[in-house]
């Protein structure tokens, strides 16, 4: 975490790096802010400093209806803590609909001492965290989307539009209809915006839910968007200038996504079908994971430094690419093994419209469920019978093991996958290159990979050594990094 004194400085800089990283407490208000924040700056006497938004709830601070805390990038003021408080922030934050109870026994502890563990962690209890999580994600969305008050609460895991209205007049100390007021409509042509009291233009919003995604500075897109492009799938997504469109799985539903990269605001504009709100929040979880939207470019910059390479070679706003899904993830990873990135792209493409055709008759569709490649021969893949099989059965796996076993215990993404390697034709590359682009492994170093071995025997050549080990947590970044030195 920051010491006071970098706080200090952070907050009368405003820097944008540190958005996010921790939040100003003005005294005199009673608001917390981002240190972004373009009102009038408060004298430092009149303030404190907090790593977590629901916290400075918790002491009583109600959220800024200008800079929208609640919209700054997730802090990482939590990693490193207990693993077990880690895991339960996860599911508090986004499984609103399981009991207390059931989230200390996917745990594996006590309801005691989870309670224990989240008062010397977090100052507050478990069930208190929830309901700030929930008026967070609440207010974002009564302030950057036109969904109605019954559809928010449904969102966010309340029985009730009622409830809601009672929550946030007990924690915002404002009602939905006030935190409405400040709705901002963003139009992506122009990256222009207006109130909801200064616009005519809402229209075009018509079950439509629009939101903005931000980031901390700096975002290197240009090298995202060549990413992407190079290993597009057609009729399933579209990679664009500035930005993309991709038709997720959310609950077997297609469900079509538009980003639209908005650097003026630091965020992508993300736009889908109001039919779909009741899957809000798993939408923007994985608009996130697709653009690594939550990393900390500044620290990550500084890990990539100190294992060895020279300042000039870390690439500035480096960012995972994301996969919507581990499936999707694991098909890329076979059909992708000792082939060319090109040869793999095309023979993803023939995979994606077999299915497609055969289902729905379109290419614009959602990419095939585990169930239904379990259920084929995939005879018409032009590829070795051993690695067809090897997708066969890792889509078996997909569709049966792995759902029972994150039914049963929760147990950290990478060691559920781990029962992969127990599939002939899976190796540690392919599990872990699933692990980096779709689980959000920040911590991959892909040292068996072709490409990271000639760049680390480069680097020796000049007589450098590369401590990949002083890059952790980070090493999935110092392997896109190198990836990337290579081109």
């Amino acid at each position: 975490m920051l010491s006071v004194a970098e706080c200090r400085q952070a907050r009368i800089s405003r820097d944008p790096r540190f958005d996010g990283v921790f939040f100003v407490l003005v005294k005199t208000t009673g608001i917390f802010c981002r240190n972004t924040c373009r009102v009038r700056m408060p004298l430092e006497k009149n303030v404190e400093y907090s790593f977590d938004a629901r916290q400075a709830m918790s002491k009583g601070y109600r959220p800024c209806l200008k800079c929208r805390p609640d919209s700054a990038p997730n802090s990482p003021a939590w990693r490193g803590a207990n693993t077990t408080v880690v895991r339960a922030i996860e599911l508090l934050s986004k499984e609103f609909h399981l009991s207390m109870s059931e989230i200390a026994s996917k745990l594996g502890i006590t309801n005691r001492y989870l309670n224990k563990l989240f008062q010397q962690h977090m100052q507050v209890t478990p069930k208190a965290f929830r309901i700030y999580q929930q008026m967070l994600e609440a207010k974002k969305l009564l302030q950057q989307t036109t969904l109605s008050v019954e559809h928010v609460a449904e969102a966010v895991g309340l029985p009730s539009a009622r409830q809601l209205q009672l929550h946030a007049k007990k924690h915002l100390r404002l009602s939905p209809t006030e935190i409405r007021k400040s709705f901002v409509w963003i139009n992506p042509k122009n990256n222009t915006s207006k109130t909801s009291e200064q616009s005519d233009m809402k229209e075009p919003l018509v079950n439509t839910v629009q939101m903005l995604l931000e980031y901390r500075p700096p975002y290197e897109w240009d090298s995202m968007q060549a990413f992407f492009e190079k290993r597009c799938i057609v009729g399933n997504e579209k990679i664009q200038q500035n930005g993309l469109s991709k038709i997720l799985v959310i609950d077997d539903h297609a469900v079509p996504i538009n980003l639209v990269h908005i650097p003026k605001k630091n965020g992508f504009l993300l736009e889908f079908n109001s039919a779909f709100s009741k899957h809000t929040l798993a939408i923007v979880k994985t608009a996130k994971q697709l653009l690594d939207l939550d990393a900390d470019p500044i620290t990550i910059e500084n890990k990539l430094i100190k294992s060895g390479l020279l300042p000039k070679e870390v690439i500035k706003g480096l960012r995972i690419p994301g996969v919507a899904n581990e499936f999707e993830a694991a098909c890329r990873a076979i059909l992708g093994q000792q082939v060319s990135v090109a040869a793999a792209v095309n023979k993803l493409n023939s995979f994606f419209e077999y299915f497609a055709l055969k289902r729905d008759g379109k290419l614009q569709t959602r990419f095939p469920l585990p169930l239904e490649v379990a259920n084929d021969d995939l005879s018409f893949l032009r590829i070795p019978n051993a690695r067809r099989q090897t997708l066969i059965d890792v889509a078996k796996f997909f569709a049966t093991e792995y759902i029972g076993e994150t039914e049963k215990n929760l147990i950290e993404s990478n060691q559920r996958l781990n029962k992969m390697l127990n599939i002939k034709g899976v190796g540690p590359w392919t599990l872990n290159y699933v692990n980096m682009r779709s689980s959000g492994n920040t911590d991959v170093w892909l040292d068996t990979d072709l490409v990271i071995k000639k760049q680390i025997q480069k680097l020796k050549q000049e007589g450098r050594d590369l401590d990949y080990a002083s890059a952790a947590p980070w090493r999935s970044y110092l392997t896109i990094n190198l990836w990337r030195n290579s081109e």
